[in-house]
């Protein structure tokens, strides 16, 4: 009977390990590129904490990250979207949400529970006051809550509608009895009694003299360029939830600014230049 014999090539050891050489490779240059990616060291204990949560996924255990700011956002993205034996997803209960937590599964596991739970907080009394986001924010941390266990806090009419761990619903059902000086009532809701109502956006077309951080605070909040400079420098803005404190940061589309007593305002497009060589530049404040 005639048959064929298949033969290895004589250095097929050298191959494998060759190819075992180049995927190693491969992962130094990717945690190389993931380590690289951290602006400090609170970024890069992140990172590990999130590339660990990926790890486990990959082994068949799926699980969730705290919530996580816009800039937080990114390194979670960086971490998951190189890995092909998992399913990933960010999900801060709703779909406009700016908090959202990572959550991670097999590729063969449908859905995985994002332990998010939905509360609102209403007067018991009303103090006559302006209540708003600070005001909730600091009574929760005041309970000893941590920031990155809590994630949007909605304020809508006299209520505010709060997205939490589990873990921590009921603490805070049963402890929040103050915000400011006005005694409330907190329960746990059903989702669909959850209330977002999009800001009204109003849309300005500016044109700046560069992409400074400086040039654009200025001209989405009528400033001089030297307010606009004090403004960061002290402290009180925020790009992608970051603080920021140089003036000559440089943005691009899809930045988001927070400006302490002011607003904020989202870079939707920058254009070519006009005949002056200034920038035409869209945004969105509120």
């Amino acid at each position: 009977m005639k048959y064929v014999k298949k033969l290895l090539p004589i250095n097929y050891s050298y191959y494998v390990f060759k190819g075992i050489k180049l995927n190693i490779e491969r992962n130094i240059n990717m945690n190389n590129y993931l380590n690289n990616l951290a602006r400090n060291d609170d970024e890069k204990r992140l990172m590990a904490r999130l590339a660990d949560l990926v790890h486990k996924a990959a082994v068949g255990t799926y699980g969730q990250s705290d919530f996580l700011d816009l800039r937080q956002q990114e390194l979670a993205r960086a971490v998951s979207v190189n890995n092909p034996i998992i399913s990933w997803k960010l999900n801060g209960g709703y779909e406009e949400a700016e908090r959202k937590r990572l959550i991670v599964y097999p590729e063969w596991c449908l859905e995985a529970d994002a332990k998010i739970t939905y509360l609102q907080i209403s007067y018991k009394d009303y103090k006559e006051q302006s209540l708003g986001h600070r005001d909730y924010l600091g009574a929760l941390l005041n309970l000893g809550v941590k920031r990155e266990k809590l994630g949007d806090i909605v304020v809508y009419n006299c209520n505010a509608f709060l997205i939490a761990d589990t873990d921590i619903a009921d603490f805070i059902n049963n402890q929040l009895t103050r915000v400011k000086h006005s005694n409330v009532w907190v329960q746990i809701i059903d989702k669909e009694a959850f209330v977002f109502e999009p800001p009204i956006l109003k849309t300005l077309q500016v044109t700046l003299a560069s992409l400074r951080l400086d040039a654009a605070v200025a001209a989405a909040f009528n400033l001089s360029r030297s307010d606009a400079n004090s403004t960061i420098e002290s402290g009180n803005v925020k790009l992608n939830q970051m603080d920021i404190y140089k003036s000559s940061t440089v943005l691009k589309p899809g930045d988001l600014i927070s400006v302490r007593g002011r607003g904020r305002f989202k870079i939707d497009e920058v254009g070519g230049l006009s005949r002056k060589g200034r920038y035409h530049m869209q945004i969105s404040c509120w």
